[in-house]
């Protein structure tokens, strides 16, 4: 419970001032080790369903280069499109979705599991976007000429098929397409702080909206920004890999509607 109030706090405190572009070369630093990645994520809920003991769902497939079972763990993003399984489920397997539930996983954990299936070929994960916020990242990645439609495909600029994934927006310098930092004050433990981060966000409505706050507030640090995507693996590949310092400030923002849950779920509990 205090873990996800504390996240309460951190994804609304965007509010805060946008700055100058984040990626810089100024310091060297060696690549995130994958722990610390994991903390990072660890405070972003996302939605399973499981059974009565709070054990995951998962299903089967078969994998075509050995014909072996893969155990496949499933993830949502959207805790209304877990609901919409889980009442699926209900329709199509009574006697497994009637005892069936929605609990909130952390995002830490979805991504450890797919980092495991790197390793172990019996074990998959699948992270499931909101359709609605998929659909706004093609719109927005052909809009800036990362994605072109060919022969009813999505290509990417280099030609090779679009592998799709969850999607999350960030606020970018138009001349760089780095993304932008903000500053804020965090309220922990009776105390003030103020903290420096690169948020990106799983909703692009709700970023748009803490865009237009800012550009009320300090219209000149916003003017010359513009929103681009990422997708999850690429930003998680990035944070384990890159070098720079800034990777350790890479906050994922889930949705108020999430995050209050997430809370609701841990207070009944």
């Amino acid at each position: 419970m205090k873990g996800l109030a504390r996240l309460g706090i951190l994804a609304g405190l965007v509010s805060g001032l946008w700055m100058a572009p984040a990626l810089t070369r100024q310091m060297t630093a060696f690549a995130l080790p994958q722990e610390q990645v994991l903390r990072q994520l660890n405070n972003v809920p996302v939605f399973m369903i499981t059974n009565q003991q709070g054990e995951p769902l998962t299903y089967e497939l078969e994998n075509p280069s050995n014909q072996k079972k893969v155990q496949v763990f499933t993830f949502f993003i959207n805790q209304q499109d877990a609901q919409t399984a889980l009442t699926g489920l209900k329709t199509n397997q009574p006697e497994v979705g009637n005892v069936a539930r929605i609990s909130t996983a952390s995002l830490s954990g979805a991504v450890q599991v797919a980092l495991e299936s790197q390793e172990n070929a019996d074990i998959g994960v699948d992270i499931i976007p909101s359709r609605q916020q998929f659909d706004t990242a093609v719109d927005l990645l052909k809009k800036n000429g990362d994605l072109v439609e060919r022969d009813g495909q999505l290509l990417t600029k280099e030609g090779q098929p679009f592998a799709g994934g969850t999607p999350l927006f960030y606020v970018a310098d138009i001349k760089t397409g780095g993304p932008i930092a903000v500053e804020a004050t965090v309220q922990e433990n009776g105390q003030s702080r103020t903290t420096r981060f690169v948020p990106f966000y799983f909703d692009n409505a709700q970023l748009q909206n803490e865009l237009r706050q800012a550009q009320e507030q300090r219209p000149e640090l916003v003017r010359d920004t513009t929103i681009r995507v990422i997708m999850l693996d690429g930003l998680v590949s990035t944070m384990l890999t890159s070098d720079d310092p800034v990777a350790g400030q890479i906050q994922l923002v889930q949705t108020p509607e999430a995050i209050q849950f997430a809370i609701q779920q841990a207070e009944n509990q």
